[in-house]
Protein backbone atom coordinates (compact mmCIF):
# COMPACT_ATOMS: atom_id res chain seq x y z
CA UNK A 1 0.00 0.00 0.00
CA UNK A 2 1.63 3.52 -1.08
CA UNK A 3 2.08 5.82 2.14
CA UNK A 4 1.54 9.54 1.26
CA UNK A 5 2.61 11.91 3.89
CA UNK A 6 0.11 14.92 3.98
CA UNK A 7 0.81 18.39 5.32
CA UNK A 8 -1.92 19.94 6.32
CA UNK A 9 -2.64 23.47 8.98
CA UNK A 10 -6.13 23.30 9.14
CA UNK A 11 -7.59 20.03 10.01
CA UNK A 12 -10.32 18.87 13.07
CA UNK A 13 -10.95 19.26 15.90
CA UNK A 14 -10.62 22.89 13.99
CA UNK A 15 -13.85 23.96 12.31
CA UNK A 16 -12.74 26.22 9.15
CA UNK A 17 -13.67 24.60 5.85
CA UNK A 18 -10.11 24.43 5.07
CA UNK A 19 -9.63 21.20 7.36
CA UNK A 20 -12.64 19.35 5.75
CA UNK A 21 -10.49 18.54 2.59
CA UNK A 22 -7.11 17.02 4.18
CA UNK A 23 -9.25 14.91 6.91
CA UNK A 24 -11.22 13.66 3.92
CA UNK A 25 -8.61 12.23 2.39
CA UNK A 26 -7.14 10.84 5.84
CA UNK A 27 -10.69 9.36 6.57
CA UNK A 28 -11.17 7.74 2.98
CA UNK A 29 -7.62 7.38 1.74
CA UNK A 30 -6.96 3.31 3.26
CA UNK A 31 -10.49 2.38 1.35
CA UNK A 32 -8.71 3.53 -2.01
CA UNK A 33 -5.60 1.95 -1.33
CA UNK A 34 -3.52 4.65 0.41
CA UNK A 35 -2.13 4.91 3.81
CA UNK A 36 -1.98 8.51 5.03
CA UNK A 37 0.50 10.35 7.51
CA UNK A 38 -1.01 13.58 8.58
CA UNK A 39 1.37 16.64 9.78
CA UNK A 40 -0.72 18.71 11.23
CA UNK A 41 -1.12 21.42 14.43
CA UNK A 42 -2.51 20.83 17.32
CA UNK A 43 -6.38 22.38 17.46
CA UNK A 44 -7.97 22.82 20.89
CA UNK A 45 -11.65 21.97 20.36
CA UNK A 46 -13.31 24.43 23.06
CA UNK A 47 -11.52 27.42 21.14
CA UNK A 48 -13.51 29.47 19.02
CA UNK A 49 -13.15 30.11 15.36
CA UNK A 50 -11.29 33.33 15.60
CA UNK A 51 -9.29 32.47 19.26
CA UNK A 52 -7.66 29.24 18.01
CA UNK A 53 -5.71 30.72 14.91
CA UNK A 54 -3.67 32.86 17.84
CA UNK A 55 -3.72 30.82 20.85
CA UNK A 56 -1.03 28.32 22.02
CA UNK A 57 -2.13 24.71 21.96
CA UNK A 58 -3.02 23.50 24.90
CA UNK A 59 -0.55 20.50 24.16
CA UNK A 60 2.93 21.48 24.91
CA UNK A 61 4.61 18.43 23.16
CA UNK A 62 4.60 16.45 19.54
CA UNK A 63 1.13 13.71 19.77
CA UNK A 64 1.18 10.69 17.66
CA UNK A 65 -2.35 9.05 16.86
CA UNK A 66 -2.34 5.63 14.88
CA UNK A 67 -6.40 4.30 13.98
CA UNK A 68 -7.91 2.45 11.26
CA UNK A 69 -7.35 5.55 9.35
CA UNK A 70 -3.45 6.15 9.23
CA UNK A 71 -1.31 8.51 11.13
CA UNK A 72 -1.92 11.87 12.49
CA UNK A 73 1.26 13.65 13.64
CA UNK A 74 -0.09 16.87 15.86
CA UNK A 75 3.10 19.50 16.55
CA UNK A 76 2.52 22.18 19.05
CA UNK A 77 1.33 25.61 18.40
CA UNK A 78 2.85 28.77 20.34
CA UNK A 79 1.37 32.38 20.18
CA UNK A 80 3.70 34.84 18.34
CA UNK A 81 4.39 38.31 19.88
CA UNK A 82 1.84 39.80 17.58
CA UNK A 83 -0.84 36.79 18.47
CA UNK A 84 0.32 37.97 22.31
CA UNK A 85 -0.88 42.06 21.92
CA UNK A 86 -3.90 40.73 20.49
CA UNK A 87 -5.05 38.06 23.43
CA UNK A 88 -3.57 40.71 25.72
CA UNK A 89 -5.29 43.82 24.37
CA UNK A 90 -7.54 42.79 22.07
CA UNK A 91 -8.06 43.96 18.00
CA UNK A 92 -8.14 47.45 18.71
CA UNK A 93 -5.40 48.07 19.77
CA UNK A 94 -1.58 48.64 19.05
CA UNK A 95 -2.98 48.18 15.03
CA UNK A 96 -0.32 49.50 13.20
CA UNK A 97 2.84 48.27 15.31
CA UNK A 98 0.32 44.39 14.84
CA UNK A 99 0.16 45.38 11.19
CA UNK A 100 3.76 45.71 10.73
CA UNK A 101 5.07 42.49 12.80
CA UNK A 102 2.53 40.39 10.13
CA UNK A 103 3.73 42.01 7.43
CA UNK A 104 7.11 41.31 8.32
CA UNK A 105 6.79 37.09 8.99
CA UNK A 106 4.56 36.87 5.71
CA UNK A 107 7.40 38.55 3.75
CA UNK A 108 10.27 36.82 5.52
CA UNK A 109 8.84 33.15 6.18
CA UNK A 110 9.74 32.25 2.86
CA UNK A 111 13.47 32.61 2.50
CA UNK A 112 14.30 32.15 6.71
CA UNK A 113 12.43 29.71 8.96
CA UNK A 114 12.88 31.85 11.93
CA UNK A 115 9.87 34.29 10.62
CA UNK A 116 8.12 31.09 10.17
CA UNK A 117 5.55 30.33 12.80
CA UNK A 118 4.38 27.38 11.16
CA UNK A 119 7.84 25.52 11.06
CA UNK A 120 7.38 22.62 13.57
CA UNK A 121 5.42 21.11 10.47
CA UNK A 122 8.55 21.00 8.74
CA UNK A 123 10.73 19.88 11.41
CA UNK A 124 8.03 16.98 12.27
CA UNK A 125 7.84 15.70 8.52
CA UNK A 126 11.39 15.77 8.50
CA UNK A 127 11.74 13.76 11.58
CA UNK A 128 9.42 11.29 10.42
CA UNK A 129 10.96 11.03 7.24
CA UNK A 130 14.50 10.40 8.79
CA UNK A 131 13.53 6.73 10.00
CA UNK A 132 10.06 6.26 7.90
CA UNK A 133 9.86 5.72 4.34
CA UNK A 134 6.81 7.37 1.98
CA UNK A 135 5.90 7.06 -1.78
CA UNK A 136 4.83 10.49 -1.82
CA UNK A 137 4.35 13.96 0.16
CA UNK A 138 0.90 15.84 -0.28
CA UNK A 139 0.85 19.26 0.78
CA UNK A 140 -2.68 21.24 1.04
CA UNK A 141 -2.73 25.15 1.25
CA UNK A 142 -3.44 27.76 2.12
CA UNK A 143 -1.11 28.10 4.15
CA UNK A 144 1.08 27.91 1.24
CA UNK A 145 3.89 27.62 3.28
CA UNK A 146 3.23 24.04 3.32
CA UNK A 147 4.14 24.35 -0.67
CA UNK A 148 7.57 25.07 0.43
CA UNK A 149 7.98 22.59 3.00
CA UNK A 150 7.35 20.08 0.28
CA UNK A 151 9.12 21.20 -1.74
CA UNK A 152 12.27 20.72 0.52
CA UNK A 153 11.29 17.27 1.73
CA UNK A 154 11.63 16.44 -1.55
CA UNK A 155 14.70 17.71 -2.48
CA UNK A 156 16.50 16.12 0.57
CA UNK A 157 14.77 12.25 0.90
CA UNK A 158 14.01 11.72 -3.09
CA UNK A 159 10.08 11.68 -2.56
CA UNK A 160 8.15 13.18 -5.47
CA UNK A 161 5.36 15.87 -3.86
CA UNK A 162 1.58 16.95 -4.67
CA UNK A 163 0.93 20.09 -4.46
CA UNK A 164 -2.89 21.04 -3.30
CA UNK A 165 -4.53 24.51 -4.12
CA UNK A 166 -7.81 25.14 -2.01
CA UNK A 167 -7.85 28.64 -3.85
CA UNK A 168 -5.11 30.39 -6.17
CA UNK A 169 -2.01 31.60 -4.65
CA UNK A 170 -0.60 34.80 -6.73
CA UNK A 171 -3.18 33.94 -9.23
CA UNK A 172 -6.03 34.27 -6.91
CA UNK A 173 -8.61 36.90 -8.75
CA UNK A 174 -8.63 38.85 -5.49
CA UNK A 175 -5.01 39.05 -5.80
CA UNK A 176 -4.73 40.16 -9.66
CA UNK A 177 -6.87 43.27 -8.35
CA UNK A 178 -3.88 44.14 -5.98
CA UNK A 179 -1.86 47.85 -6.81
CA UNK A 180 0.80 49.42 -5.57
CA UNK A 181 3.39 47.22 -3.28
CA UNK A 182 1.19 44.52 -2.35
CA UNK A 183 0.43 43.86 -6.64
CA UNK A 184 4.51 43.84 -6.59
CA UNK A 185 4.98 41.40 -3.98
CA UNK A 186 2.32 39.35 -5.53
CA UNK A 187 3.25 39.43 -8.79
CA UNK A 188 6.72 39.03 -8.17
CA UNK A 189 8.55 37.93 -4.85
CA UNK A 190 5.55 35.83 -3.79
CA UNK A 191 5.46 34.37 -7.31
CA UNK A 192 8.68 33.33 -7.72
CA UNK A 193 8.34 31.13 -4.70
CA UNK A 194 5.38 29.78 -6.18
CA UNK A 195 6.76 29.12 -9.39
CA UNK A 196 9.39 27.27 -8.22
CA UNK A 197 7.12 24.87 -5.81
CA UNK A 198 5.76 24.14 -9.17
CA UNK A 199 8.26 23.67 -11.26
CA UNK A 200 9.11 20.40 -9.31
CA UNK A 201 5.77 18.68 -8.28
CA UNK A 202 4.69 15.85 -9.92
CA UNK A 203 1.12 17.01 -10.15
CA UNK A 204 -0.95 19.72 -9.11
CA UNK A 205 -4.50 19.26 -7.60
CA UNK A 206 -7.10 22.43 -7.83
CA UNK A 207 -10.38 22.44 -6.19
CA UNK A 208 -11.52 24.91 -8.72
CA UNK A 209 -10.88 24.35 -12.30
CA UNK A 210 -10.87 28.06 -13.32
CA UNK A 211 -7.96 28.44 -11.03
CA UNK A 212 -5.77 26.04 -13.85
CA UNK A 213 -5.12 28.01 -16.64
CA UNK A 214 -3.90 30.76 -14.59
CA UNK A 215 -1.33 28.33 -12.91
CA UNK A 216 -0.26 27.20 -16.34
CA UNK A 217 0.37 30.57 -16.81
CA UNK A 218 2.94 30.89 -14.21
CA UNK A 219 4.75 27.32 -14.72
CA UNK A 220 3.41 25.83 -18.54
CA UNK A 221 4.62 22.44 -17.46
CA UNK A 222 2.27 21.96 -14.85
CA UNK A 223 0.07 18.63 -14.39
CA UNK A 224 -3.32 19.59 -13.34
CA UNK A 225 -5.72 17.58 -11.72
CA UNK A 226 -9.31 18.82 -10.14
CA UNK A 227 -10.55 17.63 -6.87
CA UNK A 228 -13.94 19.25 -5.74
CA UNK A 229 -14.17 20.05 -2.17
CA UNK A 230 -18.23 18.69 -1.29
CA UNK A 231 -20.15 17.73 1.74
CA UNK A 232 -19.43 15.09 4.22
CA UNK A 233 -22.19 12.37 3.88
CA UNK A 234 -22.93 12.07 7.59
CA UNK A 235 -22.83 15.53 8.51
CA UNK A 236 -25.64 15.96 5.94
CA UNK A 237 -27.75 12.86 7.39
CA UNK A 238 -28.82 13.87 10.10
CA UNK A 239 -31.18 16.89 8.64
CA UNK A 240 -32.62 14.07 5.91
CA UNK A 241 -35.36 13.71 7.61
CA UNK A 242 -36.36 17.35 8.71
CA UNK A 243 -39.07 18.98 6.31
CA UNK A 244 -39.52 22.20 5.04
CA UNK A 245 -41.47 24.67 7.59
CA UNK A 246 -44.47 26.41 5.86
CA UNK A 247 -45.48 29.30 7.87
CA UNK A 248 -43.49 31.91 6.52
CA UNK A 249 -41.26 31.38 3.26
CA UNK A 250 -37.37 30.90 4.61
CA UNK A 251 -34.87 31.66 2.33
CA UNK A 252 -31.37 30.83 4.10
CA UNK A 253 -27.72 31.55 4.10
CA UNK A 254 -24.93 30.56 5.95
CA UNK A 255 -20.90 31.47 5.23
CA UNK A 256 -18.70 33.67 5.06
CA UNK A 257 -19.48 36.89 3.18
CA UNK A 258 -16.62 38.94 1.22
CA UNK A 259 -17.05 42.66 0.45
CA UNK A 260 -16.96 41.82 -3.22
CA UNK A 261 -20.26 39.30 -3.24
CA UNK A 262 -22.93 40.48 -5.24
CA UNK A 263 -24.96 40.39 -1.83
CA UNK A 264 -26.53 43.88 -3.11
CA UNK A 265 -27.82 42.02 -5.94
CA UNK A 266 -29.87 40.09 -3.66
CA UNK A 267 -31.36 42.79 -1.26
CA UNK A 268 -32.29 44.75 -4.50
CA UNK A 269 -33.99 41.62 -6.21
CA UNK A 270 -35.98 40.98 -2.43
CA UNK A 271 -36.86 44.83 -2.59
CA UNK A 272 -38.41 44.55 -5.85
CA UNK A 273 -39.98 41.33 -4.56
CA UNK A 274 -41.14 43.13 -0.89
CA UNK A 275 -42.39 46.25 -2.92
CA UNK A 276 -44.90 43.78 -4.76
CA UNK A 277 -45.63 41.42 -2.16
CA UNK A 278 -45.49 43.84 1.25
CA UNK A 279 -47.51 41.51 3.16
CA UNK A 280 -45.72 38.47 2.03
CA UNK A 281 -44.40 35.51 4.85
CA UNK A 282 -41.11 35.96 3.74
CA UNK A 283 -37.43 36.03 5.78
CA UNK A 284 -33.98 36.01 4.69
CA UNK A 285 -32.45 34.08 7.12
CA UNK A 286 -28.86 34.86 7.89
CA UNK A 287 -27.50 31.76 10.11
CA UNK A 288 -24.34 31.96 12.22
CA UNK A 289 -24.11 36.16 10.45
CA UNK A 290 -23.80 37.23 13.64
CA UNK A 291 -19.85 37.00 13.97
CA UNK A 292 -19.40 39.32 11.01
CA UNK A 293 -20.37 42.71 12.28
CA UNK A 294 -19.95 44.40 9.27
CA UNK A 295 -21.41 42.37 6.67
CA UNK A 296 -24.34 41.98 8.68
CA UNK A 297 -24.72 45.89 8.99
CA UNK A 298 -24.25 46.30 5.26
CA UNK A 299 -27.35 43.92 4.75
CA UNK A 300 -28.65 45.43 7.47
CA UNK A 301 -28.75 48.97 6.17
CA UNK A 302 -29.17 48.78 2.43
CA UNK A 303 -33.16 49.49 3.04
CA UNK A 304 -35.06 50.09 5.82
CA UNK A 305 -37.92 48.53 4.18
CA UNK A 306 -36.24 45.03 4.13
CA UNK A 307 -35.78 44.59 8.04
CA UNK A 308 -38.67 43.64 9.43
CA UNK A 309 -37.95 40.55 6.24
CA UNK A 310 -34.38 39.39 7.78
CA UNK A 311 -33.48 37.49 10.35
CA UNK A 312 -29.98 36.70 11.51
CA UNK A 313 -28.42 34.47 14.42
CA UNK A 314 -24.89 33.49 15.89
CA UNK A 315 -22.85 31.21 15.06
CA UNK A 316 -24.09 27.54 15.02
CA UNK A 317 -22.49 24.40 15.22
CA UNK A 318 -22.81 21.98 11.95
CA UNK A 319 -26.00 20.43 13.27
CA UNK A 320 -28.14 22.60 14.15
CA UNK A 321 -26.95 24.55 10.85
CA UNK A 322 -27.83 21.49 8.74
CA UNK A 323 -31.10 21.51 10.50
CA UNK A 324 -31.81 25.00 9.62
CA UNK A 325 -30.57 24.86 6.02
CA UNK A 326 -33.49 21.66 6.21
CA UNK A 327 -35.93 23.67 7.71
CA UNK A 328 -35.57 26.56 4.73
CA UNK A 329 -37.26 26.29 1.85
CA UNK A 330 -34.29 27.64 -0.56
CA UNK A 331 -30.78 28.51 0.31
CA UNK A 332 -28.87 31.70 -0.83
CA UNK A 333 -25.45 31.59 -2.39
CA UNK A 334 -23.51 35.10 -3.01
CA UNK A 335 -20.49 35.51 -5.82
CA UNK A 336 -18.98 37.54 -8.16
CA UNK A 337 -18.11 36.91 -11.75
CA UNK A 338 -15.19 38.98 -11.45
CA UNK A 339 -13.85 37.61 -8.59
CA UNK A 340 -13.85 33.83 -8.54
CA UNK A 341 -14.05 31.88 -5.38
CA UNK A 342 -16.28 28.55 -5.32
CA UNK A 343 -18.06 28.95 -2.64
CA UNK A 344 -17.97 26.03 -0.09
CA UNK A 345 -21.81 25.96 1.12
CA UNK A 346 -23.10 24.73 -2.31
CA UNK A 347 -21.76 21.27 -1.95
CA UNK A 348 -24.22 21.25 1.59
CA UNK A 349 -26.84 22.93 0.00
CA UNK A 350 -27.18 20.08 -2.98
CA UNK A 351 -27.71 16.79 -1.04
CA UNK A 352 -30.16 18.86 1.19
CA UNK A 353 -32.42 18.87 -1.90
CA UNK A 354 -33.51 22.74 -1.29
CA UNK A 355 -33.78 25.28 -4.51
CA UNK A 356 -30.56 27.25 -4.64
CA UNK A 357 -30.29 30.62 -5.90
CA UNK A 358 -27.16 32.07 -6.80
CA UNK A 359 -26.16 35.70 -6.37
CA UNK A 360 -25.02 36.11 -8.83
CA UNK A 361 -24.35 33.93 -12.08
CA UNK A 362 -20.08 33.46 -11.52
CA UNK A 363 -20.24 32.23 -15.58
CA UNK A 364 -17.36 29.81 -13.87
CA UNK A 365 -17.01 26.53 -11.85
CA UNK A 366 -20.51 27.49 -9.89
CA UNK A 367 -22.68 27.86 -12.90
CA UNK A 368 -21.22 24.01 -14.30
CA UNK A 369 -22.40 23.04 -10.65
CA UNK A 370 -25.84 24.38 -11.17
CA UNK A 371 -26.40 23.01 -14.77
CA UNK A 372 -24.79 19.71 -13.44
CA UNK A 373 -27.43 19.27 -10.79
CA UNK A 374 -30.23 21.38 -12.17
CA UNK A 375 -30.11 23.13 -8.41
CA UNK A 376 -32.31 25.92 -8.85
CA UNK A 377 -31.56 29.44 -10.35
CA UNK A 378 -28.12 30.67 -11.43
CA UNK A 379 -29.63 34.51 -11.95
CA UNK A 380 -27.44 37.59 -13.52
CA UNK A 381 -29.29 40.05 -11.84
CA UNK A 382 -31.64 41.44 -9.43
CA UNK A 383 -34.72 41.35 -11.70
CA UNK A 384 -33.90 37.51 -12.32
CA UNK A 385 -33.87 37.28 -8.38
CA UNK A 386 -37.01 39.18 -7.95
CA UNK A 387 -38.66 36.56 -10.37
CA UNK A 388 -36.48 33.53 -8.45
CA UNK A 389 -38.31 34.82 -5.59
CA UNK A 390 -41.68 35.44 -6.85
CA UNK A 391 -41.99 31.95 -8.47
CA UNK A 392 -40.57 30.23 -5.38
CA UNK A 393 -43.34 32.15 -3.01
CA UNK A 394 -46.00 31.65 -5.32
CA UNK A 395 -45.31 27.90 -5.14
CA UNK A 396 -45.04 27.84 -1.43
CA UNK A 397 -48.24 29.88 -0.85
CA UNK A 398 -49.89 27.30 -3.14
CA UNK A 399 -47.96 23.66 -1.97
CA UNK A 400 -46.61 25.03 2.04
CA UNK A 401 -43.12 23.51 0.36
CA UNK A 402 -40.70 24.60 -2.61
CA UNK A 403 -39.85 21.33 -4.65
CA UNK A 404 -36.39 20.51 -5.86
CA UNK A 405 -35.12 18.89 -9.21
CA UNK A 406 -31.67 18.48 -8.50
CA UNK A 407 -29.70 15.43 -9.83
CA UNK A 408 -25.92 13.84 -9.94
CA UNK A 409 -24.88 15.65 -6.95
CA UNK A 410 -23.73 12.71 -5.45
CA UNK A 411 -20.53 12.73 -7.29
CA UNK A 412 -19.70 15.97 -5.15
CA UNK A 413 -19.35 14.06 -1.72
CA UNK A 414 -15.82 14.00 0.15
CA UNK A 415 -15.57 10.49 0.08
CA UNK A 416 -15.77 10.28 -4.08
CA UNK A 417 -13.84 13.37 -4.28
CA UNK A 418 -11.20 11.32 -1.91
CA UNK A 419 -11.61 8.47 -4.38
CA UNK A 420 -11.06 10.57 -6.96
CA UNK A 421 -7.95 11.80 -5.97
CA UNK A 422 -6.45 8.30 -4.55
CA UNK A 423 -7.41 7.16 -8.65
CA UNK A 424 -5.13 9.84 -9.90
CA UNK A 425 -2.01 9.20 -7.49
CA UNK A 426 -2.62 5.45 -8.46
CA UNK A 427 -2.32 6.37 -12.12
CA UNK A 428 0.97 7.77 -11.54
CA UNK A 429 4.30 5.24 -10.84
CA UNK A 430 5.80 6.68 -7.71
Amino acid sequence: MKKVLILAWDFPPYTAIGGARPFSWYKHFKENGLEPIVVTRHWDADNNYKDAYIKSSLIKTKSIITNNYGIIIKVPYTSSFRDRLIINYGYNRFSLFRKFLSFSQFILSFPFFCFDNKKKIFTAAKAFLKNHEVDLILATGEPFILHKYAYLLSKKHNIPYVLDYRDGWTTRDDNLELSGIKKILNNFYFRSFERKYLSKAKFVITSNPFEQPKLKSIFPGTILKNVFNGYVEDEIKCGKKIKQLSDTFRIGYAGTIYSFNRVEDYLEGMRKFILKYPKAKFKLMLLGIENQPVQLKRIKEFDPLLLPFIESSPRMNKKDLINWFCKCNSLLVFTNPKIKLLPSKIYEYLPLKRKVLVSVNDKADLKMIMDVTNAGYNCNNSNEIYYALKEMYLEFIKKGVVSSSVKNYKQFSRKNQAKKLADFIHRYNF
